[in-house]
């Protein structure tokens, strides 16, 4: 019997469909591009005005976990970073620092979905911080999202992982309770809190997909955020045609150079996310690029239509797309990238944390400890 080895059967392969993909991908390509104008026409893409001369101050935060074996288990290191930025006539100078951290032993239970909510509590701890300093940042930038997304909540049987999700909502929950009047836009003269996450693209591209004309179409989309409705008529029947085109290749092809999409309501298609009492209050976003090389990434925003207009979020993704200076993938605004620098730490004192313990465990000291005194009752 004849064989072919696995070398010869991929080379006869990538001939006979290399043709095939080729076409396919050039015709998405096509389809992109033709269609890229309709949606910036229909008021879905907006191009942002470069600024010449910025004064800014902003407060980046960024947060990071890692996990290590130790003594048969795991340990943690999870801690986040701000720090504060000024710049005056496009001049750049630090203005502050601050940081929260926790290292402690956790099981295998969902780890990494655990201590995404310990982020989010690390990051919303150092907001607060700063607000009750008086601080005065324009603009305040977190790197995980605004609330509990209904992916992160937990079945109840998973009880550690529960215990971790409730402690989570409440913290966000007494957060907004107790600073949602110093923030923008409840305060006109506040801060904006911006949650930056990346990818995420399938909510603009299920709105790119409806039909717009309609009032159920529009729904999901903020309608005083430049959308022409006359020009809706223009998107009819392209269903068809972005059928096949990706999410991602999608969206890379009709964002280009400093450019965001309109602006859409989250709870439209979020309706667990929690504290939902705080979420009923409203959560906005838009998708931005400030570089053909760069990452596109999601802003969320606190806050319902009436409280934004177009040239308020064109002001905030104007300002995203400045301190976005790194045309690099998964590239950070620039105070987020500094903030991130520091937390590069926290690998090494996670393995310095498991040596000590390693180390207290086979001297006996923890034992010792726990044991010394416990006698000094009964003398």
């Amino acid at each position: 019997m004849k064989t072919t080895n696995l070398a010869q059967a991929l080379a006869i392969d990538s001939q006979l469909r290399l043709p095939g993909s080729a076409g396919r991908l050039l015709k998405q390509i096509r389809d992109i591009e033709q269609v890229a104008p309709l949606f910036r026409d229909a008021g879905l893409i907006r191009t942002i005005k470069r600024p010449p001369v910025v004064n800014l101050s902003v407060s980046g935060i960024a947060s990071h976990s890692c996990i290590n074996r130790a003594l048969g288990g795991f340990i943690y290191a999870s801690a986040a970073v701000r720090t504060d930025l000024i710049i005056q006539d496009n001049k750049v100078s630090t203005a502050g620092s601050d940081s929260v951290s926790e290292l402690d032993d956790i099981d295998f239970e969902a780890q990494r979905k655990r201590l995404d909510l310990v982020e989010m509590r690390h990051c919303y701890a150092l907001v607060e911080r700063l607000l009750k300093q008086g601080g005065s940042s324009n603009l305040i930038l977190i790197d995980t999202p605004l609330f509990i997304d209904r992916d992160m909540v937990p079945l109840k049987r998973n009880v550690r992982h529960w215990s971790e999700f409730e402690k989570t909502r409440d913290a966000i929950e007494q957060f907004w309770q107790n600073n949602r009047k110093a923030l923008f836009p409840w305060n006109p003269e506040g801060p904006v809190l911006v949650s930056i996450l990346a990818e995420r693209f399938s909510a603009i591209v299920s709105i790119a997909r409806q039909d717009l004309r309609t009032e159920e179409g529009r729904k999901h989309i903020l309608v005083n955020d430049g959308f022409e409705p006359e020009s809706a008529a223009m998107l009819e029947g392209l269903e068809d045609r972005l059928s096949g085109i990706g999410d991602t290749r999608f969206i890379n092809g009709i964002l280009g150079n400093f450019t965001r999409t309109i602006a859409f309501r989250m709870t439209e298609n979020r309706s667990r996310m929690e504290p939902a009492g705080e979420v009923s209050q409203g959560v906005i976003a838009f998708h931005f690029r400030s570089a053909r090389a760069s990452q596109i990434k999601m802003a969320q925003l606190a806050g319902e239509e009436s409280d934004w207009n177009t040239t308020l979020l064109d002001e905030v993704a104007s300002r995203l797309m400045i301190l976005d200076m790194q045309s690099q993938k998964k590239a950070m605004p620039l105070p987020q990238l500094l903030s991130r620098q520091q937390l590069n730490i926290l690998e090494k004192f996670s393995a310095y944390y498991k040596q000590g313990l390693n180390e207290a465990m086979h001297s006996n000291d923890v034992e010792n400890t726990w044991l010394s005194g416990l006698d000094e009752g009964f003398e």
